[in-house]
């Protein structure tokens, strides 16, 4: 499995100019190859002729890039000539590489990196986050590099590979995604409440820390740590519609995306060794835990489960992570769902 991870580049003004410059020169070189190759009738093998790689390294490497968007789009049956509009380089290990055992009292991480001077190297300062150090841990580096610009800032992107774990694990744990509550799980814990709070007073102002993929990262990884040795049931579609909703409501969570975290525990699964078990989502907030009735008068708000058989009162998200953890728990003896006993469910309806 292979997994990114992006470092954040601090240039000066000069080597800013010069990022700029490379950035450009790439982005010429790369659309330069790709009319070139889209008049060819046949693209063969994964990289180009050998007479279109020649006049150094940054040539090459933009041929390779030019080659592979062709073949692609001939591939998919595309009509249209691509265009590459990215502002963003490619560089293999001769190109752009770390330099071992360098750092600086405010930069832990320099990167040597190719220039359109000839015999002159570009030194970028960079700063590492812990996910990339656990990353040098327990993954192997590539040595390709990506560096990027986003406005007036300039990433680099780094390459990881790691080994999927094969564990089985005997317990799995349901997980209920939606408005009212993030996340929570079969045996009544919430997850990202916090979140939700900051969603609705940003409303839909734009705000960088609140993007749908960093809540569902944070989300994700606070479940998988207090659920170790364990797998994970979500449904299928981890999507309660705003179809219906008022203007209002989706105002106040248009920046919630329910795939997000589906998509990051399946991702996390390989690396840590658990499953993810996605199962049909019908019925699973109205059938009762207790009696199994299924009905829609059920439930009774968003907040509330109360069933109409036999009396039984839970909080309506709980109720939804029982259910959906419990289809998986059926339908493999091996695995035994997490859940506190039933009354459990019934307490903090609502609230924080």
């Amino acid at each position: 499995m292979i997994k990114s991870y992006r470092l954040k580049i601090y240039p000066n003004e000069s080597k800013r100019k010069e990022l700029n410059r490379l950035i450009s020169f790439w982005s010429d070189k790369v659309n330069h190859f790709i009319r070139l190759f889209w008049t060819f009738e046949e693209l063969s093998g994964s990289y180009p002729p050998k007479e279109y790689t020649r006049g150094g390294r940054l040539i090459r490497d933009a041929a390779v890039k030019a080659w592979q968007i062709v073949k692609g789009a001939k591939e998919t049956g595309q009509k249209k000539r691509p265009y590459y509009d990215g502002n963003e380089i490619d560089l293999n290990e001769f190109s752009a590489y770390i330099i071992p055992d360098l750092q600086t009292k405010e930069f832990d991480l320099w990167l040597n990196v190719i220039s359109l001077e000839k015999g002159k190297r570009l030194k970028l300062p960079c700063k590492k986050h812990r996910e990339f150090n656990k990353a040098l841990e327990g993954g192997k580096l590539r040595k390709s590099i990506k560096i990027s610009r986003e406005g007036k800032d300039y990433y680099a992107t780094f390459f990881f590979e790691f080994a999927e774990k094969k564990l089985y694990n005997s317990k799995v744990v349901g997980i209920d995604v939606g408005m009212n509550h993030p996340a929570v799980t079969s045996d009544g814990r919430r997850f990202g409440d916090e979140l939700r709070k900051l969603r609705i007073r940003t409303k839909w102002r734009r705000y960088k820390g609140l993007s749908a993929y960093k809540q569902a990262l944070k989300i994700a990884k606070e479940i998988v740590e207090a659920y170790p040795g364990c797998d994970f049931a979500v449904e299928r579609l981890l999507f309660k519609g705003k179809r219906g909703r008022s203007r209002r409501f989706r105002r106040l969570n248009n920046n919630w995306a329910y795939a997000h975290l589906a998509h990051k525990l399946e991702e996390m699964g390989k690396v840590e060794g658990f499953r993810l078990w996605k199962v049909n989502p019908a019925f699973s907030s109205i059938k009762c835990p207790e009696c199994g009735f299924t009905n829609r008068a059920n439930r009774r708000c968003d907040e509330v489960f109360s069933c109409i058989s036999c009396g039984f009162t839970g909080a309506a998200d709980t109720v939804g992570a029982w259910n959906i953890g419990e289809r998986v728990a059926r339908s493999n003896p091996s695995l035994r769902l997490i859940a506190s006993e039933l009354p459990y469910l019934s307490i903090n309806v609502g609230g924080d």
